[in-house]
This record gives C-alpha cells, sequence and structure tokens, in this order.
C-alpha cells in the first residue's frame, strides 16, 4: 500500500483542529471516532467504551477479540489544552515543523499508530493479535480508563506506549510512580492577639506536614516530595481557620510508596492530637514504570533494529509517568515514548519533526518484523489473564 505522507498530514491537521482537553468529552469522542475509523477500514472490531460522563469514551480495537494479546499499542485522545486552543493556534507546518495543540502530545502519535498498522506486511499483521487503545483521560492521570487498560494488559505479551520521543530521539524504559494529593486542613479561628491560646492554626500544621514529609527526600534512590502550591489563612490577626496544599510524591522503587503512606498516618495522627480536621483527595496516581522480565530483550531489539537502519536508539529513565506505568504493574514487558520526536509538550509552541513520521514508521515496522523472526510471540505468558 505505501505510506501517504500527505493524507497523513491531512487527517492530522483534522484531529489537532478539534479541541480535546481532558474534561471535554465531545472533543475526545470525536477524536477517538476518527480514529476508530480508521481502524474499522483495516478490518479492526472496534468499541467505543464508556468510562463516566465526565470524560469521554475509551477507544478499543482489536483484530483478535477475546483471544491473548500479542501486542498492546497504547495512546490518548486528550490534550492539556482548553477550548479555543485549536481555533487560536491551528495545525500548521513550518519549514520542517508541524505546530498545533496536541500534535506532538500526542495525536501525531495516535495518527502514527493507525498508519503503522494499515502499513504492516499483511502476513505479518495476520499473524498477530493486535489490540489498540486510545484512552480520554492520560492527561489527568487516566482515572476513568485505568482499569480498561489493566484488563487488556493483563491480556498481552508486550506493550508499546506511543507516547512522543523526546527532542534528542530517546525512549523511556523506566518511569517513577506518583502519588498526588490535594490536602485540606481545617482548624480553630481566634484572635491571634487576645487569644492565641485558643486557636488551632491550620497554617501551622500544614508547614508540620511539609517539614516531615521533606524527610522522605532521597534523590539518589529516586524518591521525591514537593509542595507544589499552598494557600490559607485570611488576615495577620486570626489564627489561621483553613489551609490547604497539592503534594506531588515521586518514587522508583515500588516498595518505597509504603513509606509515603506510613508517613502520611503518623501526620493524621498528629494532625488529630492538635485538633485539627483533615481531608484528603487524591488528585493523582501510578504506580512506577519497572524494568520487568522481558523488557530488556524488547529494548535490544529497538537497539539491534536501530543499528541496522543507521538510526539511533537510546532509552532512558524518566521522572514523568504515563499509561506505561500500568502494563508493567501487571508484568507486560513495555517500552514508552516510542512515538514522533519533537518538544514542547504542553507548551503553545510544541512541535513534531517532520521527518520524524517516516523515520519512526520505518523502525517500528522493523522491530515488529525482527520480534516476529525472532519469535518473540510464540513464547509462553503464564500470566496472561484471557476473559
Amino acid at each position: 500500500m505505501g505510506f501517504d505522507r500527505n493524507q497523513y498530514l491531512r487527517e492530522l491537521e483534522t484531529i489537532v483542529n478539534i479541541d480535546s482537553g481532558s474534561r471535554n468529552p465531545a472533543g475526545t469522542r470525536e477524536v477517538a471516532a476518527f480514529l476508530e475509523e480508521k481502524y474499522r477500514q483495516q478490518g479492526f472490531v472496534t468499541e467505543l467504551v464508556s468510562v463516566g460522563p465526565e470524560v469521554g469514551p475509551v477507544l478499543v480495537a482489536t483484530n483478535a477479540p477475546d483471544e491473548p494479546i500479542d501486542l498492546l499499542f497504547i495512546g490518548h485522545t486528550d490534550t492539556v489544552f482548553l477550548d479555543g486552543e485549536a481555533s487560536r493556534r491551528p495545525f500548521t507546518i513550518e519549514g520542517e515543523r508541524l505546530y498545533g495543540p496536541g500534535v506532538y502530545d500526542m495525536k501525531g502519535c495516535s495518527l502514527l499508530t493507525a498508519y503503522l498498522l494499515e502499513n504492516l506486511p499483511t502476513e505479518l499483521k495476520q499473524s498477530l493479535n493486535i489490540c489498540v487503545i486510545h484512552n480520554p483521560d492520560e492527561e489527568i492521570s487516566s482515572f476513568y480508563s485505568r482499569e480498561v487498560i489493566i484488563e487488556k494488559a493483563k491480556m498481552a505479551k508486550f506493550a508499546f506506549v506511543m507516547e512522543p520521543s523526546s527532542a534528542d530521539g530517546s525512549m523511556i524504559k523506566e518511569r517513577k510512580g506518583i502519588e498526588k494529593l490535594k490536602i485540606h486542613f481545617k482548624g480553630r479561628p481566634s484572635h491571634a492577639g487576645d487569644a492565641p491560646q485558643e486557636g488551632r492554626s491550620a497554617i501551622n500544621e500544614l508547614a508540620h506536614w511539609i517539614v516531615r514529609m521533606n524527610t522522605l527526600i532521597d534523590y539518589a534512590a529516586g524518591v521525591s516530595v514537593n509542595a507544589g502550591t499552598i494557600q490559607g489563612g485570611s488576615v495577620p490577626n486570626v489564627v489561621p481557620e483553613h489551609a490547604q496544599m497539592e503534594l506531588d510524591y515521586r518514587y522508583s522503587n515500588p516498595t518505597d510508596v509504603t513509606a509515603f503512606f506510613d508517613m502520611l498516618e503518623e501526620l493524621q495522627d498528629h494532625a488529630a492530637a492538635m485538633e485539627i480536621g483533615i481531608d484528603i483527595e487524591v488528585i493523582g496516581k501510578r504506580p512506577p514504570m519497572i524494568d520487568v522480565p522481558g523488557a530488556k530483550a524488547l529494548r535490544s531489539v529497538f537497539e539491534n533494529v536501530g543499528k541496522q537502519m543507521d538510526t539511533v536508539v537510546s532509552f532512558k529513565k524518566s521522572g514523568g509517568v504515563s499509561d506505561a506505568n500500568f502494563t508493567t504493574s501487571v508484568g507486560v514487558p513495555t517500552v514508552c515514548s516510542i512515538g514522533l520526536i519533537g518538544g514542547a509538550f504542553h507548551t503553545d509552541h510544541e512541535y513534531v519533526e517532520l521527518d520524524s513520521i517516516q523515520q519512526r514508521l520505518d523502525l517500528l515496522t522493523a522491530v515488529i518484523t525482527e520480534m516476529s523472526r525472532r519469535k518473540m510471540f510464540c513464547e509462553s505468558a503464564d500470566r496472561l489473564s484471557i476473559s
């Protein structure tokens, strides 16, 4: 069939020019429906899975329903941008770069997935059980779609998370886990001059929590704590009744999350002793993407194929998170950020390198071909869960 770059660019323009922020169900549904038609034309069985009214549907496409999955592809239809951004700065091509909201993270990569499968050699494609997921809420921690992802991951032998590559083309082999909390402190107000002893300062308790949480920091071990936002109090002469912070805890080793929850329990006991009420809202949560059995062999295929194609392939660790965090949590050998090359994601000047489209198509096609040649898809995987 051959890759039609002009058609790809026309279709990319179409979906980039759709506002599809995570909280825009209609927009993410429209992008999902566009991609769904691409898979239907290839003979895939598709479903738009509702995961709640707050977000759009999850697109699931497969050529082998209810069968073990040889290769699971994951992408997302949402962006971080608010409504109106697509009309303010629509898709453009300037020189050798593509611009527009979500062009890099990750509409270009999501569309690339459909084209990759469309252009796989027929015999190879027919020999593999393939499943593709495009979820609508990756940018807000995949709270609504994570169960769909985990369910399919339990059936999969390998996972390709099609997030964009770094500006230097590097891919991701490990990611930190995250616990992100919004914590509200409720004290008791009192006049700071006449009766300070009768007050219970919400801000003092918040400060105590920050100091204690910071004792968990161990950068060498990949553990960080960040109180990213704080608010509290009303006027200087009143003991503050209310305070709030958003806390970001990141960790590399799955066992390190235990220390965080132990500290959280200790601090809640302290707050109770100080007569401070606590309300905790979880606003972000993912386990770490870890180096599971089989992942090193998968990366070696990428590296060897890259050498044969004279394409630099390198893997690094990242402090950021993605849906790859979920796939490795159930033992799936996974590579992440293998999509288009570009930069400045989540900004108004994010871009994709135009020549990376063909480059990534060629690389990924060759990788899948080599995996098949090595009979990697034929190896047993006792952990697979088939519903």
